[in-house]
Formats: C-alpha cells, structure tokens, sequence
C-alpha cells in the first residue's frame, strides 16, 4: 500500500505477500475487501515479471463492483510486484532485529508500474544504500537522503517525487519492534507476555527468583532460558538477575531505545529502587512501574536520593518517562486488565498519542497528520518536513 487519499483501514507501508495460486500467505493492506483481488492478480504480475499499480475507490457502491461492501471513503492505491528473489528480505529483517535505522526504497515509475530497488541500512545520513537485484534507480537523487531522514525521524513512509521517467520513489522507513522488559515475573507477567506477543513486541522476562520464573506459562513458540546472561535470538527472554547483579551490564545487553518500555512488576520496595535508579537516566520510551499513587511518589524520592549521592540529577523528563502507577484508566482490576491497560498505555507513548477516545479526536485518526512527538535526541528543526511536524496541532 503506497498511498491513501481520505480514509482507509490500513496505511501507507502495509504488505500483503501471496502466490501464483491467489492465496494469501501474510500480511494485510486493508480490513479484508482487498485481499482476494489483489491475490487473484498474482499470477499473471509473476508471468510478466513487472510490477502493476492498482487503484480501488472504495467511496463507491463496491458491493456492486466487487461484492465488498466496504464503504471506507477512501482510495487506496496498491503496487503489486513480483518477487523472483526473496532474499533481500533477509536483509531487511536484520537490519530491524538489530534494531538500527533503514528504510526500503521503492520507485514508482511513470508507466503505471513499480518494483523494490534498495534498501538503506542504517541512518539516513550515514548509512549504505544496496540495490535490490540490478536495480539502482534513484539511489543517487541528491535529496533522497533528506527525505529518507524525514521517514526515519516520523516514522512513517512517505512518497518523493523525481523529476525524470519515475513518478515517484516510495520511502518506507524500517522501524524496530517495540521491546518490552518485564522486570518481576510475579502475578500478572505472564498476561503482560502473552498480550505482548500477541502485538508482535519483543520481550525480556527478568526476575532474582529461579523458582517464580520457572513457573511461567509462557506462549507455546517462546523459549526460555534461566541464566544470569540475555539470550539472544529468541522471542522471549526469561533472565535471572540477582540483585547483587551489576544492573548495567545486564541493562547495557537489552534494548534501551526510543522503542523500549520498561514495566516493574516485582511490587518489592527495595527491587523498585534499585532498577528505577539504573533505569531513569536511559533513553528508553517508557517505564512504568505497578504500584498506587503513593508508593510512587516514595520511590521517586528514594530514587532522587539515590541519583544525588551519584552526582545525577532527577529531571523533569525522567519524571515524564516515568508512569506510575502504570497503565491507563480502563477500570479493570484483575491482572489480565492490568497488563492490557499497562500495555494500550505504552502503545499510545510509542506513537505519540493521548490514548482518549477517537470518537472524540479532531484530527485525522491515521499517520497522516500526526500527533507531534518529542524527540529526546532532536537538534534544530532543519527541512520542511521536519518543521512541518513541529508546526502541526495535536
């Protein structure tokens, strides 16, 4: 999906793979109504061996063009490619895993088709374009690493238009999934594990208690490992950390971005503390920490304390990273409602949102215009992308 004029279930960047055989084998680039005619083209996109641009006007009566009935108000406008050569997926997937900056580019060209031709690993402005297959077109456009800075920064694909045969190049930036580290493998872990996983999160189980984190019931594809040491390369971490345990060293072998949530689970006073002062200073996301109001505000001051005797300061911004008692106001209670309140929370920090209900947001609901975030790591605003993002209301 490379573009949507007005409103549409899915947005620009969502995949759907298939084969010659019309099945759908992953993904989704719409809430349903799509999906059969785009796969019922593949055969023939793989016979040409040239990518085709579709466009669907779901503003009008699809129930009798296609039998849809979708009435989503939109255009959606599709590029469907064939993909002799796989492998460069590869490439992509271990560009996110390790969690560094890249984007694939995609050139729209002037003829009604298209194909994937790079993809940048690593920063926009450092980073290495490799072609996919003999495809080069458009890596060398000057301004395309400015615009590739703007994807990267936003977080969302954008459209750059060129000024030869092509209509357009289609950047779609490769952001890491959000990693979750569950400090405390008590009551209530495993349903923030088992939602988690379900939202495709990456997440780290870390707990002093060998017997509490060999009672976990964990999803079925997880593997678990209790050692004092992350292992890596699997869906789930289950770690043992002592609290003698340089927290550093263990923190410096997990995640510690701008998408990385941090939930304290452990409800043990003194476990709280120490974590809290090793987590405050990183620039994770979010950390959230179960607990009431009160118990919160005696943890911040220890934390203060603690920060103090080491020469740091408590800033305002680890008190806005800091949320506690975790999760949002859904009302619930039992540990299941918990975890799924902690965890809509984060979803809404991640992506910059005020988490209220959209029958009441004025903007539009989707990436279009988005809600401004804060970038920690910002220097000045320097391209007209990034000021126009700055410039927009919430």
């Amino acid at each position: 999906l490379v573009q949507v004029d007005g409103s549409s279930y899915r947005q620009p960047g969502a995949r759907l793979l298939v084969d010659t055989e019309g099945r759908v084998l992953a993904g989704a680039i719409s809430g349903g109504c799509l999906e059969g005619d785009v796969a019922a083209r593949a055969a023939e996109v793989c016979a040409t061996g040239r990518g085709v641009r579709l466009m669907y006007d779901l503003r009008a009566d699809l129930e009798a063009i296609w039998g849809f009935g979708a009435a989503c108000d939109g255009i959606a406008h599709l590029l469907l490619e064939p993909l002799p050569d796989p492998s460069w997926l590869a490439d992509v997937d271990a560009i996110r895993s390790r969690r560094q900056n890249g984007a694939v580019l995609t050139v729209l060209d002037g003829h009604g088709g298209g194909s994937s031709c790079a993809v940048l690993d690593g920063d926009a402005a450092t980073g290495t374009w490799r072609p996919i297959g003999n495809q080069v077109h458009g890596i060398a456009a000057p301004e395309l690493r400015e615009s590739a800075r703007a994807a990267q920064r936003t977080a969302h694909p954008l459209l750059h238009d060129l000024c030869d045969d092509a209509a357009a190049l289609f950047i779609e930036p490769l952001v890491a999934p959000i990693a979750l580290h569950v400090i405390g493998a008590g009551r209530g872990a495993e349903a923030f594990v088992h939602i988690a996983r379900a939202m495709e999160w990456e997440v780290t189980v870390i707990d002093h208690r060998p017997a509490v984190l060999a009672e976990l019931h964990l999803p079925i594809e997880v593997t678990t490992h209790v050692a004092t040491d992350v292992v890596t390369h699997v869906v789930t971490h289950v770690v043992r950390a002592d609290q003698t345990d340089a927290f550093q060293t263990l923190l410096a072998s997990l995640p510690q971005d701008g998408r990385t949530a941090i939930a304290l689970l452990s409800h043990i006073f003194d476990v709280d503390l120490a974590w809290l002062t090793a987590l405050l200073p990183l620039p994770v996301a979010y950390i959230g920490v179960l607990g009431s109001r009160t118990r919160a505000s005696q943890l911040l001051d220890a934390v203060d304390t603690a920060l103090g005797a080491r020469g740091t300061a408590l800033t305002e911004r680890m008190r806005h990273r800091l949320h506690a008692p975790i999760g949002l106001d859904l009302g619930g209670e039992s540990p299941a409602s918990i975890a799924l309140s902690a965890i809509a929370e984060i979803e809404a920090v991640i992506h910059g949102r005020p988490a209220g209900f959209l029958r009441e947001r004025q903007s539009p609901i989707h990436a279009r215009t988005p809600t401004p975030r804060v970038f920690e790591h910002d220097g000045p605003v320097s391209s007209k992308c990034d000021a126009g993002l700055a410039d927009r209301p919430a």
